[in-house]
């Protein structure tokens, strides 16, 4: 299962259901996803929980802190001062 989903061309979170935290740590290592949620389903979600695609899915790491930086419009000034 694990080598057919590695094969997809996309990759967000997986899942894995088990009651072995060796079966779990297994399949979080080998497999190719951005999250691994154990003993529940991908749709969970909190605020502040980076979601990001790998792969050909998605342009990088979304989540509300992410997506309010993205929006932000960085400005410098340089200043050369004796006052300072």
């Amino acid at each position: 299962a694990i080598q057919q989903a590695n094969a997809l061309p996309f990759s967000f979170q997986a899942s894995v259901f088990t009651n072995s935290l060796d079966t779990a740590m297994r399949v979080y290592k080998r497999i190719d996803a951005s999250a691994v949620m154990l003993n529940d389903h991908t749709a969970f979600r909190i605020d502040g929980m980076p979601c990001a695609g790998l792969k050909q899915s998605g342009l990088g790491v979304g989540g509300i802190p992410y997506t309010i930086e993205d929006m932000q419009v960085n400005k410098m000034l340089v200043m050369n001062s004796p006052e300072l």
